[in-house]
This record gives structure tokens, C-alpha cells and sequence, in this order.
């Protein structure tokens, strides 16, 4: 008669054939909690962050900044929380917002960022910001906001001219703007790189996602831009230095859940199936 095998043995058996489905239940519920339970984790600020919030500290209060949404819905999750955290840190500091999209998918996302923040520091539009939104032809547009921002968007996206609005009296191009904020999901920030740093000498901000932020290493050493702000975690920090909690620090929280309890159920599957080789050798 076979001999039974021990209980724990048993139990370890089961776990390597344990429905994939309660697995899925499981993160479900971490993804889930984080956004309703009071939950937070430590922040630590990065200097790549800091690059940019330090930079935009330095600008006088009621001076203007130019901000371009370069990004696609597919990367909403993550651009969104770091297009708003930046917004937030611009408007808290009276800065007037001038904004465009040097591709056709950000017009909408960019006008749907702006109306939001809009309603929230209750801006006056003309005034406190300005949405110039998409012109075709990616290089060709921004070496006319280098040579001539008004001739180049003689309208914005109302149809209003620009020469009217009151926030761009005064302006005459790129070159009158002491920085520019730059959100992408893509290469878009090496057009502005090319033409409006090394034309101008404009300073620049990377807020970009995740996996872009690798790629901008090579440009922040080289002094081309001051800083980058990358994926829910740069947004997370950026939330942190304005003391504004939002989607960043609660993606963050989601993310660190579900990544600790993916790396448990690896740690013991491996661990189960390591004990029952052993055991199995032995017995035989």
C-alpha cells in the first residue's frame, strides 16, 4: 500500500496546480484597495525631478511658460497625473500658460488637461492661458513659433487672433519664454531640443512615460534639458514637491502592491516546486 504523503506536501501539490483565475482575483483586489483605503507609501525625490521643479521655482511669478502636450490616449495613465502635477506647480506660482501639440492626437487631450485646471485656479482665458493647439507639420511648426509666433498661429483654437489675446502682447516667439514643458510619449521633445534650445537657448523640461525616460539621459547630460520628469513615479514625486496628492501617488501605491504580491507568488511557486523535487528524489 502506498504511503499517504504529509500534509504540507500535499498542500504544496495543490498550490502549482491552483487555479489561475483566483490569482487574477487577487491582483483585481490589490489594484482595487490602494484607491479606496487611506494608503501611502514613502516618496523619495529624485534630482532628475527636482531639475524640473527648480527650474520652474526660479521663474518670476506671472512670467509666462510654454507647454506642449505631445502625447497620445494610449498614454493617458500615465502622462495625464504628470501634465496636471506640473500645470498645478505653474499655476499656484500666478505663471501664464501658453500651449500647443505637435501631434493631432494631443490637441484634444491637452484641451481637456487645460479646461480641467481651468476650472480648478478658475483661470481667465486670454489671460491666465492660452491654447494655440495643433498646426501640421511637426519642424516646420516649431521654427515658426522660433521666428514668429503669431504668424504661425494667427488664430487659436477658438479662432480668436492671437495678436488680440492679451496674455501673447509683447510676444514674439519662443524666444520670449522662459521655459518650455514638454509631455511625450515619443521622440516629439528632440524637435524642440534641436530648434528651440539650440536656436534660442529656451530651456527645457522633459515630462514623459516610464520607458521614454531612459532615452533622455543622454540629452540631460549634455545639458540640453534641465530634467526629467518620468512615468507615475516622476509624477508621484512631482505630486510630493507641490504637496498635491493625486492619481500619481495612488498609481504608485497600486503598482508597489501588485508588483510585491506578483514577486511573493513567483518566490513561493519556485519555492513549492524546489521542495517537491527534493522530495520526490527522495522518496524514490
Amino acid at each position: 500500500m502506498e504511503q499517504q504523503k504529509p500534509a504540507f506536501i500535499r498542500f504544496l501539490e495543490k498550490t502549482l496546480v491552483f487555479d489561475r483565475r483566483y490569482i487574477f482575483l487577487l491582483v483585481a483586489i490589490a489594484a482595487i484597495l490602494p484607491t479606496i483605503l487611506p494608503f501611502k507609501l514613502r516618496v523619495d525625490i529624485t534630482h532628475e525631478t527636482r531639475g524640473v521643479y527648480d527650474e520652474i521655482e526660479k521663474i518670476p511669478d506671472g512670467s509666462l511658460i510654454f507647454f506642449t502636450f505631445d502625447y497620445e490616449p494610449a498614454s493617458i495613465a500615465e502622462c495625464d497625473p504628470l501634465a496636471k502635477a506640473i500645470l498645478r506647480h505653474c499655476l499656484r506660482k500666478k505663471l501664464k500658460v501658453v500651449a500647443t501639440a505637435l501631434i493631432v492626437q494631443g490637441s484634444g487631450i491637452g484641451e481637456r488637461i487645460l479646461k480641467q485646471v481651468e476650472k480648478e485656479f478658475n483661470l481667465k482665458y486670454g489671460e491666465d492661458y492660452a491654447w494655440l493647439g495643433y498646426r501640421a507639420g511637426t519642424s516646420a511648426m516649431i521654427i515658426g513659433l522660433v521666428q514668429n509666433l503669431k504668424e504661425t498661429f494667427r488664430n487659436d483654437v477658438y479662432g480668436n487672433p492671437t495678436a488680440d489675446l492679451p496674455i501673447l502682447t509683447n510676444i514674439n516667439s519662443l524666444k520670449d519664454f522662459p521655459y518650455l514643458v514638454c509631455v511625450h510619449d515619443d521622440s516629439y521633445i528632440n524637435y524642440w531640443i534641436v530648434y528651440a534650445y539650440e536656436r534660442l537657448g529656451t530651456k527645457i523640461g522633459s515630462a514623459c512615460t516610464a520607458i521614454m525616460a531612459s532615452g533622455m539621459y543622454p540629452f540631460l547630460d549634455a545639458k540640453q534639458i534641465t530634467g526629467i520628469v518620468g512615468g507615475l513615479k516622476g509624477a508621484s514625486e512631482y505630486e510630493k514637491l507641490i504637496n498635491h496628492p493625486d492619481f500619481g501617488m495612488k498609481g504608485m501605491n497600486v503598482q508597489a502592491i501588485i508588483h510585491s504580491f506578483i514577486i511573493l507568488i513567483i518566490i513561493l511557486g519556485n519555492l513549492a516546486y524546489f521542495i517537491l523535487s527534493l522530495y520526490s528524489k527522495r522518496e524514490r
